[in-house]
């Protein structure tokens, strides 16, 4: 009957009109609620988390003066401004840029104290060890961070002998330019060569670290007058100014410092005892193995 068709086809019209709105119903209801997000993360951004306040603080708490320098100085430095947002910053960043503008400083950290306080978090860096470069000698601390470089050799700290470093710099980190490894390679039929480098990780640095944790852990670091690291393969340290120890490679570290600590301390009795000189060799000793023996050699 053409009457009924007619009619089942505006049923069917009507139907996909409704489906229609409705999908577009949806899609205007998703578009309002990312606006109203978006407005919320605006607001919360630029108004909400204004900087009211910065503060510079030690373990101690909210100082005035650290290192030398005083808290406006350092916030000076930092270039941070309250009522701005308290995320308009990189917080490493500033970090970083402040540990090279205060030598005297280290372990810097710049952190966010919601809902509108900015901490400067620092430590004074205490001298701890000297070293000679062909621009002078450098002051380092603890965490081996370049705190002066002057001619003259600093009094009472501990030398390290471990090559050149790539920089002198006050406020820079201690740092040693890989060594470059020389390789030969044909370049044609008749046999000859040209030489081409290739850079290798330095590890002088981490080795430093891994002994002078394990020289602290044992009780002997502050005994230790020099550090030699300059071939990671033949690490030494004087003691007291008076026993060389050679330690070779840093394999079987704990094995070998326990032994140096028995014949340092002479806990056993049958060590060194306070005023002999001369020399440990474990650069050939061994946990596992026959050859355990320790050679003191005058």
């Amino acid at each position: 009957d053409p009457a009924r068709r007619e009619g089942k086809k505006k049923r069917k019209l009507t139907r996909a009109a409704i489906r229609r709105r409705r999908i577009m119903r949806r899609l205007t209801a998703l578009v309002m609620l990312l606006c109203v997000i978006g407005a919320g993360v605006y607001l919360t951004v630029t108004m909400l988390f204004k900087i009211s306040t910065i503060q510079v603080r030690t373990a101690d708490g909210v100082v005035q003066e650290v290192g030398g320098y005083t808290s406006d100085q350092i916030l000076q430095a930092l270039d941070v401004h309250t009522e701005e947002n308290i995320f308009s910053f990189d917080p490493a960043s500033k970090a970083a840029a402040l540990e090279k503008v205060f030598p005297m400083l280290e372990d810097i950290k710049v952190e966010r104290d919601y809902p509108g306080t900015v901490v400067v978090q620092v430590t004074e860096a205490q001298p701890a060890y000297a070293m000679q470069t062909d621009s002078g000698w450098l002051t380092l601390s603890a965490q081996f961070k370049i705190l002066a470089c002057e001619s003259a050799q600093p009094e009472g700290l501990k030398t390290l002998y471990g090559g050149e470093p790539v920089s002198v710099t006050p406020g820079d980190q201690l740092s040693f330019e890989a060594p470059q490894t020389t390789d030969s390679a044909a370049s044609d039929a008749s046999g000859e060569s040209e030489a081409a480098s290739q850079p290798q990780e330095d590890g002088r640095l981490d080795a430093l670290k891994e002994l002078q944790a394990k020289l602290d852990e044992y009780g002997l670091l502050d005994d230790v007058t020099r550090i030699e690291f300059a071939d990671v393969d033949q690490m030494a340290f004087l003691y007291q100014d008076r026993i060389s120890v050679l330690l070779g490679t840093l394999n079987e570290l704990d094995y070998k410092l326990e032994g140096v600590k028995m014949v340092l301390t002479n806990a056993d009795g049958k060590g060194i005892g306070p005023t002999d000189t001369g020399g440990l060799d474990l650069s050939h000793v061994r946990a596992s193995g026959t050859n355990r023996r320790f050679y003191l050699a005058q």
